[in-house]
């Protein structure tokens, strides 16, 4: 996908700078004809990539006016790669308008709710920058990657909270005195049970249930989309369906506590960042007290065929250091959601041992309670 990806910015650049004052439809022709392109609506495609050509007066760099597409073409190829052409006097630009990387929504958006897809996208509606990656063409690889974490439901529920005229569906959860006490209990809570003999043979448990299923998540793991990929493993492991919720398997431990645990799949093979967990779910579950959350991370070698798996805390000192705040996905109602970031394969070692750093834990939930 890179080489084509690479091959079609630089192939529309150098028309451009071959064609002089050549018109945004002749650009689109040549590259129609060029890379066999379909079409629908105003939308090219092929099952590489789909693109769409646009105009802005200005130099490139500058604001973009004007409406560049609409959010159902978004959606309809939000799979692909989704690029926007735009022509400038000064040359052509191009940015990526998955819907990860769309703010809001400026056109016709009094018509945009839960239960419709309505409204267009400004150019100025496209994020320029994304978790500090520059939306450029040298970057489109590595931001379609991140783009891949996330489901067209999760993008489309942050976009239609921050579009103003749009009310958000929740609330941001505003924990009492008590509430609060007991979200910061629950590193110690968490660290308690690290060594406990319960708590390991839940590990043990859910390690049995992979070693059984082993071949069936080894096929599952060849699904290229990430989120079909991981939805496949999880109804593997929980033998159900999946219910989209903070965890995927709860446990009550003999003297009290309650472990939750989110299922996570990672492909040794390949960098990832995935979501970790909708912050306001989080501190609600926390403020009921005596519950604890875990991954169990799934960690898959495609080319070796191999499986290997880890039950880890989220307040394990290796995850915590990994956990960002995406204050992209921070609605108008919502502190937004947590995401893995950076090399944490070592929880596949084979002497990892889960590890919580109290002090530290308690410090990060005082600072996901006040955002």
């Amino acid at each position: 996908m890179d080489r084509i990806l690479e091959e079609l910015t630089s192939y529309i650049s150098s028309f451009v700078v071959n064609h002089q004052g050549c018109s945004k439809a002749e650009i689109a022709e040549a590259t129609v004809s060029h890379f066999g392109l379909m079409k629908t609506g105003k939308v090219y495609y092929c099952s590489d990539f789909a693109i769409r050509f646009s105009k802005a007066k200005g130099l490139k760099g500058t604001s973009i006016p004007g409406t560049v597409i609409g959010l159902r073409r978004i959606k309809e190829y939000d799979h692909l790669p989704f690029i926007i052409c735009i022509q400038r006097d000064n040359g052509v630009e191009f940015f990526l308008a998955n819907s990860t990387f769309i703010d809001k929504i400026s056109h016709s958006s009094q018509r945009l709710n839960f239960n419709q897809v309505r409204g267009s996208i400004n150019g100025g509606n496209i994020f320029r920058v994304f978790d500090g990656i520059s939306n450029v063409p040298e970057n489109f690889i590595d931001l379609f990657e991140i783009h891949k974490q996330y489901s067209w439901e999760e993008n489309f529920i942050r976009i239609v909270e921050r579009t103003s005229e749009i009310i958000p569906t929740g609330q941001k959860f505003t924990p009492s005195k008590k509430q609060q006490q007991r979200i910061l209990e629950s590193p110690m809570i968490a660290s308690s049970l690290s060594n406990h003999s319960e708590y390991i043979q839940l590990y043990y448990d859910l390690d049995d249930l992979v070693r059984e299923e082993e071949s069936s998540v080894l096929k599952a793991a060849e699904v290229d989309n990430i989120n079909l990929r991981g939805n496949a493993i999880e109804q593997i492991i929980t033998k159900g369906g999946n219910f989209h919720s903070l965890e995927d398997i709860t446990r009550t431990l003999s003297f009290g506590p309650m472990v939750k645990i989110d299922i996570k799949t990672k492909i040794l093979n390949l960098a990832s960042s995935p979501t970790a967990y909708n912050i306001d779910k989080l501190l609600r579950e926390l403020a009921t007290g005596r519950v604890v959350f875990s991954f169990f991370f799934i960690g898959i070698d495609v080319v070796a065929r191999n499986v290997k798996t880890c039950l880890v805390s989220i307040f394990d000192r290796t995850i915590l250091n990994s956990t960002v705040v995406q204050f992209h996905w921070a609605g108008r109602n919502s502190r937004g959601v947590t995401q893995l970031t950076g090399d944490f394969s070592s929880i596949f070692d084979p002497d990892f041992s889960e590890t919580i750093d109290v002090p530290s834990a308690v410090e990060f939930l005082r600072n996901l309670v006040d955002l």
